[in-house]
């Protein structure tokens, strides 16, 4: 035969096929048996992580920026206030004697001791603002803040703590402040009722506890603040006592905090804000909430702080036992959105197993790209949430990006599939399941109870549904 009459046949015979992967057996049938399909989609599952973390490091980006913002606001106006005293600082000189080489070596040193008023009240009254910088906002206030107290008449014999000789000359009045930038009015102190006299910048070599240490830390340096105010005090004062009040105007965000510096203190909160939570080692006996603010009440005993009276130390005590008011935002969203993103798995889970049981139940098959598509959808959720959230709230972010996902996933799965039943199911399927992760996010004490219910009953339809499912596709048609 001639080479023109095999290429004639070949032209009449047309190209090479190609493989026929659909017949029993082959390749293309075992990529669709419902088994491995089902471990496919595992896998899909675990490779859609690594966007939702790139998601994630998106969300941690936003908020970090936010901080930066936050901290300009308050670099302006004043950061977290923390206010402790007065207190009564004494240096008392000790004499050291030792014997060295028979020989006896006197040697002097300066300690202090701090006495605290026998009784401290402290009303604090907070207006409050929302102060914004682009789209990011900080709660700020202004706290007029009077002091009212008494220094008992057992000063001299407090003093005993320490065995040296009290330089009573050299005593002051001593208060720290977490931000004295913040300070906006002269501090006055009138005492037994006389005129006003004024404190004076810095603690004179006393420290205090920097925010978030407790007394375990007070030696250390980084633990330690030396911002704050002083006003001398004269012997004739300290070997009979005195009462005190003064008055402060001090600007500070956040958060207010107070330590119970008086033997008995008594401490009176109250804002124009509608959100606070109450922190720290002391909660107020009581309080009242409502839309326009809220009043909170604290007293605490002498018993209840667990130290004396007076304390041989430069580090003011109790910084660790505070009183605090925390101006909570009423939606921390980028906290909202990240722990949203924690269920990420279980909701991609849980929305994979409902397409491929429509799947199995329509007859029609959903191809791994359109899985793959279907996931995509779910992460541009976090995505949309998180960019509607810093313009519109996050309650109203999350219904709007709920709904548009919803729609656009049942959509497409419905014209995948061929039926708008199957659409609409999977509509009812997901808006359920955004409906019950709100409330998750809401009320985080039930978190793990509803995640271990929701995930029960999730295993428990997909087993229902694919109970009569020929895994392995061997099965013989009837």
């Amino acid at each position: 035969m001639t080479m023109q009459e095999n290429e004639a046949d070949r032209e009449v015979a047309g190209p090479p096929s190609a493989p026929d992967t659909s017949r029993p057996g082959g390749f293309g049938a075992f990529m669709r048996t419902p088994g491995v399909k089902f471990v496919i989609i595992g896998i899909l599952t675990l490779l859609l992580l690594i966007p939702t973390l790139m998601v994630w490091a998106l969300v941690e980006e936003r908020a970090q920026r936010a901080v930066e913002v936050s901290n300009r606001i308050s670099a302006g106006w004043g950061g977290p206030q923390v206010v402790n005293g007065p207190y009564l600082a004494v240096p008392v000189t000790v004499t050291h004697r030792q014997t060295v080489n028979n020989q006896l070596t006197t040697t002097q040193s300066t300690e202090w001791v701090l006495l605290m008023p026998e009784e401290l009240k402290v009303d604090a009254k907070l207006e409050t603002e929302a102060r914004k910088l682009s789209i990011y906002s900080l709660p700020v206030y202004n706290a007029k803040l009077s002091f009212t107290g008494k220094f008992g008449t057992d000063l001299v014999q407090s003093l005993g703590v320490v065995n040296g000789v009290p330089e009573l000359d050299r005593a002051f009045l001593v208060m720290s402040i977490a931000d004295i930038t913040g300070i906006r009015s002269n501090a006055d102190i009138r005492i037994d009722g006389g005129t006003a006299q004024p404190f004076q910048p810095g603690m004179k070599g006393m420290k205090a506890l920097r925010s978030g240490y407790n007394e375990y830390d007070a030696g250390q340096t980084y633990a330690q603040i030396d911002t704050g105010i002083n006003r001398p005090v004269t012997r004739d004062l300290i070997e009979k006592g005195f009462v005190f009040d003064m008055e402060l105007s001090l600007n500070g965000s956040t958060k207010f905090s107070l330590a119970p510096a008086g033997q008995t203190t008594t401490f009176k909160a109250a804002a124009n804000w509608p959100d606070p939570g109450f922190e720290g080692l002391f909660l107020p006996e009581t309080k009242t909430i409502d839309a326009s603010g809220f009043e909170a009440n604290w007293t605490v005993p002498y018993l209840a702080r667990g130290i004396d009276k007076a304390v041989n130390s430069y580090v003011l005590p109790l910084g660790g036992n505070l009183m605090s008011v925390n101006l909570v935002e009423p939606v921390k969203f980028y906290q909202l959105v990240s722990r949203t993103l924690k269920y990420s798995i279980g909701f991609l889970s849980l929305v994979f197993f409902a397409v491929f049981i429509i799947e199995l139940k329509s007859g029609r098959m959903v191809h791994w790209v359109q899985y793959v598509l279907t996931g995509l959808a779910l992460i541009i959720f976090y995505i949309l949430l998180l960019a509607l959230a810093e313009h519109l709230g996050f309650a109203i972010a999350y219904g709007i990006a709920a709904a548009a996902t919803t729609l656009l996933i049942a959509t497409y799965v419905g014209s995948v599939t061929g039926s708008r039943k199957s659409g609409v199911s999977l509509a009812v399927v997901l808006g359920i399941t955004y409906g019950v992760m709100y409330l998750i996010l809401r009320e985080d004490e039930y978190a793990l109870l509803a995640g271990a219910i929701i995930s029960f009953v999730t295993i428990a339809a997909t087993m229902y549904f694919t109970r009569n499912v020929d895994w392995s596709g061997s099965r013989q048609p009837k």
